[in-house]
């Protein structure tokens, strides 16, 4: 495995951390968790450029890393009955700073691929309870070289990488450290929440990859000249279907491309797709069906073979998703894909996010609606059944009669959380209260 990390000049731009600091702070960082004998270190960092010299630093004192999603106190107890030291915004600052690093320690390779250094990714637990997942440092350096391989990224042209994705999860980990790790390109500091400073930060290079997701890239306004002169050349997406409207818009008007990633956590990348119906599988993965028409997929950084949760159709080596087999319900004597709903009412002019899954208490769909400013309008001054009556409307062309949502909820914006998931936790409480709720009432 060819890692490019050499050919980086910046490890970010702003404020610039030049690749020779960069490595002198990681060799400390490593030498002060020796000393200190630490084994176990939870990882809980803003920057992402720190939260990758620290993450080496650990890969060479072979220090177990533990990543949290948040910082509430069940968490906290997670780290404290693995004993790991916690690796916060203010002790990284100092960490190791009184290090003294022998010349000869800066000329060994930062960089090992094959080190079996455990990663440990502890999920929110948005449909269940949370779990611990553990990878190992070469799993995400392979991986890292599958996604550069397939996509065909190239380290001759360097991006920087900027993104509104947590480095915390799974998804940001991959595409915001190991990738651009891997691929010799420099990481934008922070996680940026709205396009504005996304944009903002992309101002500080010529080529930008934007890592991103559907909640954010839907409410991009295309019409901001600032974008123009962005210089993105490519957006990666994922955490949830993109509309391919949204894509296709964006294709357009930038004149980037259009990448959206289909994985989890347990599984990392699985395939990609750029404006078309049908996943690719990266150059390393196996797919295939279950019995259950479910997809199955293995890669070299599996132990064994994982299910997925999803039905698909097989076309040749690439596939068609269904949607979630639990999002597949049978009403009567249809089945019905929730997520076809879902695109379906996402299509309708009044509706900016949408939801759809079974009632809490009946056996029918309910939708939970995250309305356009055009809709609000409509919602105030018609009044709720009036949307309703339209949302039908639209859905009765393309949906059977049984996958037509008797139940409604309607806001400005729904509540996903970091990975674009909805809770289910949340989902129930919308519908069984008496009340909508809209951000500016």
């Amino acid at each position: 495995m060819q890692i490019n990390f050499s050919a980086i000049k910046d490890i970010t731009l702003n404020p610039p951390w030049s690749k020779q600091d960069f490595t002198l702070r990681a060799w400390q960082i490593s030498q002060q968790l020796q000393q200190q004998q630490v084994r176990s270190l939870g990882l809980w960092l803003d920057d992402a450029a720190q939260m990758a010299c620290v993450l080496l630093a650990c890969f060479q004192a072979k220090v177990r890393v533990l990543l949290p999603p948040n910082l509430l106190a069940e968490n906290q107890q997670w780290l404290a009955r693995e004993n790991a030291m916690l690796m916060d915004n203010e002790r990284v600052a100092t960490f190791g700073l009184e290090q003294q690093v022998e010349a000869e320690t800066l000329t060994q390779p930062l960089i090992d691929p094959d080190c079996q250094s455990e990663i440990w990714l502890k999920t929110s637990g948005s449909s269940g309870e949370p779990k611990v997942l553990i990878k190992t440092a070469k799993k995400m350096w392979q991986e890292a070289q599958a996604i550069a391989d397939t996509i065909k990224f190239s380290a001759d042209r360097p991006l920087y990488v900027v993104s509104s994705v947590s480095a915390q999860h799974h998804y940001g980990l991959s595409y915001r450290i190991f990738l651009p790790l891997y691929l010799g390109w420099s990481i934008a500091r922070l996680q940026y929440h709205y396009p504005e400073y996304l944009m903002s930060e992309s101002l500080q290079a010529e080529n930008v990859l934007w890592v991103s997701s559907p909640a954010l890239l839907t409410h991009l306004n295309l019409k901001d000249t600032k974008l123009a002169r962005c210089g993105i050349r490519a957006v990666i997406s994922a955490g949830s279907p993109l509309p391919s409207e949204t894509a296709q818009h964006i294709h357009d008007m930038l004149g980037c491309r259009m990448i959206e990633g289909y994985g989890s956590t347990e599984t990392g990348a699985i395939a990609f797709r750029e404006q078309e119906t049908l996943w690719t599988p990266t150059v390393v993965t196996e797919v295939g069906l279950t019995e259950n028409e479910t997809l199955w997929v293995n890669s070299p950084w599996l132990d064994e073979p994982e299910i997925m949760a999803d039905m698909v159709q097989m076309h040749g080596e690439r596939f068609l998703l269904l949607g979630r087999a639990d999002r597949i319900v049978k009403l009567g004597d249809k089945r019905i894909s929730l997520v076809n709903i879902e695109q379906a009412l996402q299509q309708h002019s009044w509706v900016i996010d949408c939801f759809v899954a079974k009632h809490p208490n009946q056996a029918r769909p309910a939708a939970w609606v995250a309305l356009t400013e055009e809709g609000l309008k409509v919602y105030r001054t018609q009044g709720r059944n009036a949307v309703i009556h339209s949302l039908r409307q639209h859905l009765s062309q393309n949906q059977e009669a049984a996958g037509l949502p008797r139940f409604w909820r309607f806001t400005d914006k729904l509540p996903r959380n970091s990975q674009s998931k909805i809770l289910n936790a949340d989902f129930e409480q919308a519908f069984l209260s008496q009340q909508e709720e809209f951000a500016n009432e």
